[in-house]
C-alpha cells in the first residue's frame, strides 16, 4: 500500500478544495516542478487513493426546496431489501445501512417540504419499520479538504464497506438561474469533475469558450464546486462518526460552527430542524481519535446533549453530487 508523502498530502488537500486546480499552481506553491506534481497525482490514481472527481451542488439553484434525512429501523434480515427499496424512490440522493445495525439512513432532495411526508409514507409501506425520524437540513458546511492527510499508521481495525449508491440526477427545472446547457455541463462534471472543457464542448456540440464561461458562472455563484474523490481507507481512515448535537442556545451557533470546522477530520456540519441542532460527520482513524473528537465537541459551551454513531467509511469522499457549503 502506498504511503502518503508531504507532496501527496498537498496535492490531495488542494484538489479536495478545488478539483480543477492546475498542477502548475500546485507546483509553484510547494516548490516543485509541474512534472513532479503530475507524477505524484498519477501514482495516487494507480494506488487507488484518488478514485475520480465529481461536484458538490447547491440544490436550491436547481429547483429543490430542501434536503433531508429519514432514519428508520427494521428487522436485520430486511435491511438490505429496505436499502434497495429506498434507492429506487424518486429524488433519493443516497441510502445505506448504518454500520452493522438495523438502522437505514435515506437522504432525500425535496422539491417542496411536503415531499418529505411522501417519502415517509412510502417508507412506512415497508414491513416492520419502526423508530422513523426525520431531519430537514437548513444549512451545510461541506469541507472534505479538512482531512488531516498523513502517512498511514499500522494500527487499524476492520470494518465492512457500506453500500451508499448515489441515484439522484440533476434535471431541468423552472429555475431562471440555470438552463438546459448548464444542467448538461453539470452532469458531465458530476461524472468526471476534471474532464476537459474541450471534451464537454464536443459532446454537447457547443464551443469550448461557452463551456468555460458557463462553468465559471456556476462556480462563482456558489452553485457548484469541483472536488477530487479519494478512497478514505487508502489514507488511513477506518470509520466515520456521526455526532448529533443539541445546544442550550443557538445564539452563538455561527461561532460554534467555526469551532467545529476547525477540528481536524470533521468533513460535514449540517444544521437540522429536528431534535438535534447539528449533525457533525468526522472521518476516524482509530478509537483514540474518536474519543478525542467526541470530547472536543462535548467541551463546547452550551452543548446540551450528544448522540454518537460509528459507521463504516464512505466508499469515496466526497460522494457524487453532495450538497455544497451554504454557510
Amino acid at each position: 500500500m502506498r504511503e502518503v508523502s508531504a507532496i501527496d498530502a498537498k496535492i490531495l488537500k488542494d484538489l479536495l478544495k478545488d478539483g480543477r486546480k492546475n498542477f502548475t499552481a500546485i507546483a509553484k506553491e510547494c516548490g516543485e516542478t509541474k512534472s513532479t506534481i503530475w507524477k505524484h497525482y498519477i501514482q495516487m490514481k494507480k494506488a487507488g487513493i484518488i478514485t475520480g472527481a465529481t461536484i458538490q451542488l447547491n440544490y436550491a439553484s436547481f429547483g429543490y426546496d430542501a434536503v433531508g434525512i429519514v432514519q428508520f429501523k427494521t428487522e436485520p434480515r430486511l435491511v438490505d431489501h429496505a436499502v434497495e427499496y429506498c434507492k429506487k424512490m424518486p429524488n433519493i440522493h443516497s441510502a445505506w445501512r448504518m454500520g452493522k445495525s438495523s438502522i437505514v439512513i435515506v437522504v432525500a432532495t425535496l422539491e417542496t417540504l411536503d415531499e418529505l411526508d411522501r417519502v415517509k409514507e412510502t417508507i412506512k409501506k415497508l414491513p416492520l419499520v419502526s423508530e422513523l425520524r426525520t431531519n430537514v437540513w437548513t444549512g451545510i458546511r461541506n469541507i472534505p479538504e479538512n482531512l488531516s492527510i498523513i502517512p498511514l499508521k499500522k494500527k487499524a481495525y476492520k470494518v465492512d464497506t457500506p453500500s451508499m449508491e448515489v441515484t439522484t440526477s440533476i434535471r431541468k427545472t423552472a429555475s431562471k438561474i440555470v438552463d438546459e446547457t448548464d444542467i448538461q455541463i453539470v452532469e458531465k462534471l458530476a461524472k468526471d469533475g476534471r474532464v476537459s472543457f474541450r471534451k464537454i464542448a464536443k459532446d454537447l456540440n457547443i464551443s469550448t469558450n461557452t463551456v468555460s464561461r458557463r462553468y465559471e458562472k456556476l462556480k462563482r455563484s456558489g452553485m457548484i464546486k469541483v472536488s477530487i474523490q479519494v478512497d478514505p481507507t487508502k489514507i488511513g481512515y477506518r470509520a466515520s462518526a456521526w455526532f448529533y448535537v443539541a445546544f442550550l442556545s443557538q445564539s452563538s451557533l455561527s461561532t460554534i460552527v467555526e469551532t467545529l470546522a476547525n477540528i481536524p477530520d470533521v468533513n460535514l456540519i449540517i444544521k437540522t430542524s429536528g431534535v438535534y441542532d447539528v449533525l457533525v460527520e468526522a472521518m476516524i482513524k482509530d478509537i483514540d481519535q474518536l474519543i478525542a473528537i467526541q470530547n472536543e465537541i462535548a467541551r463546547i459551551e452550551s452543548v446540551a446533549k450528544m448522540e454518537t454513531h460509528v459507521i463504516s467509511p464512505k466508499p469515496v469522499l466526497p460522494l457524487p453530487r453532495e450538497y455544497i457549503s451554504t454557510f
